[in-house]
């Protein structure tokens, strides 16, 4: 009898313990349409798999149809999928699913983003960014629209930013970032929108160039450990998969591009027409980028590359078939913000229900196999969870930051200029050491200036208002010293 009083005791106990997805790491997957809704996997730090969690945690529930985006944003992942339901599925997603980032459980789907004057949706979800916590973006094939996140509401579509009157995949709305006051957004006919991030207004559109009769196209945008960011360029506004080997580095005070040339064959991948968030990404780490040579078409691609930004350089990172697989068209792969570490998902072909994950060190050393399941995953994105989201390019402000990193050779440009910073973390003010006199800044991670002054030599004091991980940046005559400073 006190066995099993004993027994059902842990089993209540074990029943009470609520489910923590804050230390893996999530892929969320298309899965197979026509067939079933989409899925999110979590990868445990064992290493073991947990599929399917989002129906785990919420039985009944399912997401929408060929989810393609998920991103955390002050503690809730925000999945947005293109349709609320596969043709073949029982269960009505959402275009729309907010779920607590830690245990999953859903708050809200939604199943139409917007209709006509009849109720037909006419807008398939793309992607999310957060604005601030009252308010976020989500990114559509027919424009970009306010989502109140208190609400957790569609309030309306930002004027200029629809496909005038165009089909499904010809004027798309794809990739969006935060930086300062801004939300720059790709769209596949006009370029980049620059968004006024208060007024919900579009204040400047950048086209992509016309060469030799041909209107080429921007792809998607990111964000590099500098703060610099960079867009990717499509040869056409066909979005046949192809590529061309330049891209664009935009400098956010002016709003000008620089073109940089690639060697051939090294163009950035192209996603629209089926948009994917594609596999363009940015070390939080080192100052480098991650591609994938795509070349003409969506699929069976194996080569990783890296772009040195300091170096001005590309090189081969890693080649999936040196272990016998292919990457699938979305992006699928990303850089962890916290180890620099790039997990990819892999698969044999569009037939075959094989699929692995691979850890790789950010030298390109093969750290893990992941081998799942049988299934038709098609992967879609890498999702790290809420307490790896301290690095510049993540998508929410850290609630756990972890002990700050010192900077790096390539950081410490000017070691003269920069004496200390301390305490380092800290409670709230942080005391900044300046050997002369020198322009001080300290940014937010999504890039907004939260603090500017012309400092003179000696200490700076500067209160950082919310928690987080900052990144603190000192010029003077030319010189610039950059380090990173934890509010606690």
């Amino acid at each position: 009898m006190m066995l099993l009083s004993a027994l059902a005791a842990t089993v209540r106990g074990y029943a009470d313990e609520k489910p923590d997805y804050t230390k893996g790491v999530f892929i969320l997957n298309e899965d197979w349409f026509g067939h079933q809704n989409s899925t999110i996997n979590y990868l445990r730090p064992d290493g073991e798999w947990e599929y399917r969690v989002f129906q785990k945690e919420n039985p009944g529930k399912e997401l929408g149809c060929t989810s393609q985006y998920g991103a955390i944003y002050e503690g809730r992942m925000y999945i947005i999928s293109k349709q609320e339901r596969d043709v073949a599925a029982t269960v009505t997603g959402g275009r729309i699913t907010v779920c607590d980032a830690e245990t999953m459980a859903c708050i809200k789907q939604i199943e139409t983003i917007a209709t006509d004057d009849e109720g037909r949706s006419v807008a398939d979800g793309r992607a999310f960014v957060g604005v601030n916590p009252q308010k976020g973006y989500i990114s559509t094939s027919n424009g970009i629209y306010v989502f109140d996140l208190e609400a957790l509401e569609v309030t309306g579509l930002i004027p200029g930013t629809d496909a005038e009157g165009g089909g499904l995949y010809s004027a798309q709305c794809g990739t969006m970032l935060k930086v300062g006051d801004h939300v720059l957004a790709i769209h596949q006919k006009k370029g980049l929108l620059v968004i006024d991030a208060e007024s919900d207004t579009v204040v400047r559109v950048i086209g992509a160039p016309l060469e030799a009769g041909v209107q080429r196209g921007f792809g998607s945008i990111v964000q590099a450990k500098d703060s610099s960011l960079w867009i990717s360029v499509t040869p056409d506004l066909s979005g046949r998969g192809a590529t061309i080997d330049y891209f664009f580095r935009l400098d956010y005070q002016t709003l000008d591009t620089t073109r940089i040339a690639l060697p051939a064959g090294y163009g950035l991948p192209s996603s629209w027409y089926a948009w994917t968030a594609d596999a363009f990404c940015a070390s939080a780490r080192q100052n480098k980028l991650y591609w994938k040579k795509q070349g003409n078409g969506w699929f069976t691609h194996n080569e990783i590359v890296c772009y040195d930004i300091d170096k001005g350089e590309c090189s081969d990172f890693f080649d999936t078939q040196s272990i016998g697989w292919y990457m699938y068209c979305g992006a699928g792969f990303r850089i962890h913000p916290q180890t620099d570490e790039m997990y990819v998902s892999l698969y044999q072909d569009n037939l075959k229900q094989t699929y692995e994950t691979v850890r790789l060190s950010n030298t390109g050393e093969v750290l893990g196999v992941y081998e799942m399941i049988d299934n038709y995953w098609f992967p879609a994105m890498v999702i790290f969870p809420p307490q790896a989201q301290n690095g510049p390019t993540g998508p929410a402000d850290p609630t756990e930051p972890t002990e700050p990193t010192e900077p790096t050779a390539n950081e410490a440009v000017a070691p003269s200029v920069l004496l200390s910073v301390y305490p380092n973390p800290t409670a709230e003010v942080v005391y900044i050491e300046l050997s002369e006199p020198a322009l001080l800044e300290v940014l937010a991670i999504d890039g907004r200036v939260v603090f500017r002054k012309e400092a003179g030599a000696g200490v700076q004091a500067v209160t950082l208002e919310r928690r987080g991980l900052y990144i603190l940046r000192v010029s003077a005559g030319g010189r610039v010293a950059t380090g990173r400073v934890v509010r606690r």
